[in-house]
């Protein structure tokens, strides 16, 4: 499958995927993206997100980023991004999104040969800024920035199907709860992420079907925002975009917000995102009274994500065990 990949959409054996890529990447540390006699570049590990591999590249033709995916091996879940990022692309927001680079072949996605056997990469222009540090400002910043994100995904014209349940998370997690039991935690730390998992399944229809569905990020993080010069100039990572309640993104950022921020400026730094969030798209009342049920819901989809993670063999078993502990009162 992936050699079938590899010839149909990296076009191998003739051109390289992109016009000044000569070699494909050896390494996933340090890509080898030495380039042809046109145009001379550099790169080097971008070191963001915890999902794939990001280098920096610079080349004649301007500032760029390689992306190369860990989380995903499937063509259709990598063009879903891109076909969004191409409608948003439509949209008047005031910062930039990511941009993917057209191969020689015209497709989005290259097929890379890596130390890990192949894998799917993507080449986007860089947008200038860097990622956003937790602080009260960047809060303010990144609340509006994501309620502006929200309003435009709210008219992309995609299906909206049904928000995915927990048995949906990750495709190597078909029985979320079943899963726990792998992670071998201690007996009480046990009963508690259960019971918030089952908590999670129980309420899913009653709460998904009472709130307004849209297209959503669905991964804010901090690191996702780019600032320069106190204004939002980028937001990345669109690879777990898709259907789901609008309140999820807010859910999700205050979410985050609370368990990377300092436990000193957290109520500020919560106050100033739902602030920022709330001047630019105003929440309905049911939203709003249903945020505590969101943010559960959120980390319990976490701590699903990074079993698969483990199952698949990207980070350790007590890395894996990190999340179920955050649902801990």
């Amino acid at each position: 499958r992936h050699a079938a990949w590899a010839a149909q959409v990296c076009n191998r054996g003739q051109a390289p995927p992109w016009p000044w890529v000569v070699r494909v990447v050896r390494r996933v540390d340090r890509p080898d993206l030495r380039a042809g006699p046109s145009a001379p570049l550099n790169s080097a590990p971008a070191g963001l997100g915890f999902n794939n591999d990001s280098s920096f590249v610079t080349a004649r033709e301007g500032e760029f980023v390689v992306r190369v995916y860990r989380n995903t091996a499937e063509p259709e879940r990598v063009r879903y991004e891109h076909e969004l990022l191409g409608k948003l692309a439509a949209q008047p927001l005031p910062f930039a999104l990511p941009e993917p680079i057209r191969t020689r072949a015209g497709d989005t996605i290259a097929v890379l040969e890596t130390d890990e056997g192949p894998r799917l990469a993507t080449l986007f222009r860089r947008i200038p800024g860097k990622p956003a540090r937790i602080t009260p400002h960047n809060a303010r910043l990144a609340g509006r920035a994501l309620a502006r994100l929200d309003d435009a995904l709210g008219r992309v014209e995609l299906q909206v199907r049904a928000p995915a349940r927990l048995d949906e998370v990750h495709p190597l997690v078909p029985d979320a709860l079943a899963a726990i039991d792998d992670l071998q935690l201690d007996g009480s730390t046990r009963d508690v992420v259960v019971a918030a998992l089952e908590r999670v399944d129980r309420e899913h229809d009653p709460l998904v079907g009472a709130l307004p569905r849209q297209i959503v990020h669905g991964d804010f993080a901090f690191p996702n925002l780019l600032v320069a010069r106190g204004r939002v100039t980028g937001l990345l990572d669109f690879e777990f975009s898709g259907p789901d309640v609008r309140a999820a993104d807010l859910a999700c950022a205050l979410y985050i917000t609370v368990v990377r921020g300092g436990d000193r400026e957290r109520w500020q730094l919560l106050d100033a995102l739902a602030d920022g969030y709330r001047r630019v798209l105003p929440l309905d009342p049911a939203e709003i009274a249903a945020l505590p049920a969101l943010l559960l819901r959120r980390c319990a989809i976490g701590v699903v994500h990074w079993i698969g993670r483990w199952r698949q063999g990207i980070v350790d078993l007590e890395t894996a065990r990190e999340r179920p502990r955050r649902l801990l009162p």
